[in-house]
């Protein structure tokens, strides 16, 4: 069960209890610790065997098929909005996940305590949690300028996106081509990455306090069940779990 989101503009921020999630993937890169103890891990391995483990911490790539299960733990979950391509480069140039530090972990146990805390101070406590844990991943970029531009065109008006011809024309290449070479640069074709974007916009639109229906129409998908769908997919529950228990924007503050 989710207690808590914070989505900001590259990260969101989690907070669960009692969670089982189903096998899933999706392009963030996502960190989970345990903020009382240990939780169970699986990770589908590339064979297609799944590797179970007991853990405090865990660094799951992008596009990881994986699923976590904690029936009597508080878990904080950091999901940073990267790609499995910028991943494997960070990982090349010696990046290594490091475990948030016991003050890190002990301002996320605060933030639980202090429902009211203000919106900039938990982006700042985010911000945080990444930059000690993976420094530097965000700063990469795609190898080919003409994808850098697609994802910033992607990223500012993901509905707009939809139209792929006109997204590739946009950067001068086929449609063909422009798929090919999206994939080289990010591992994900360009329907995944603008859906991943389209879900992100849901999240935003449930946190400003539009109903799951609303949010779907707001986000381009064709009904609640369309959403339901890809978000199950992507993500490994329900919107409706998020739309209850989402902490929604207010002028100051996020509450649980």
């Amino acid at each position: 069960m989710t207690l808590r989101i914070h989505v900001y503009r590259n990260l969101a921020l989690a907070f669960a209890q009692e969670h089982l999630s189903s096998l899933h993937a999706h392009q963030a890169l996502q960190m989970t610790v345990g903020l009382d103890g240990v939780f169970g891990l699986e990770i589908e391995r590339e064979d297609g065997r799944i590797e179970r483990c007991d853990a405090t911490f865990a660094c799951v790539a992008p596009q990881q098929t994986h699923r976590i299960a904690s029936y009597d733990r508080m878990l904080a979950y950091l999901y940073v909005d990267t790609n499995p391509v910028a991943y494997r480069e960070w990982r090349r140039r010696g990046g290594i996940p490091i475990p948030p530090d016991e003050g890190i972990l002990t301002a996320l146990r605060a933030l639980l305590r202090t429902p009211d805390t203000d919106r900039e101070r938990i982006r700042g406590l985010a911000y945080r949690w990444y930059e000690h844990t993976l420094p530097g991943l965000l700063d990469i970029e795609p190898s080919d300028a003409r994808i850098g531009q697609a994802i910033r065109i992607i990223d500012a008006d993901p509905l707009e996106s939809l139209n792929y011809t006109r997204l590739a024309r946009m950067v001068h290449l086929s449609p063909s081509r422009f798929a090919n070479v999206f994939r080289e640069n990010t591992g994900l074709p360009v329907r995944n990455y603008v859906l991943w974007r389209r879900l992100v916009y849901v999240f935003d639109r449930l946190e400003h306090g539009d109903s799951i229906t609303e949010a779907a129409h707001n986000a381009g998908f064709s009904d609640c069940a369309h959403l339901s769908r890809s978000f199950h997919r992507i993500c490994g529950t329900m919107p409706s779990n998020i739309r209850m228990l989402c902490a929604p924007r207010r002028a100051a503050s996020s509450a649980i």
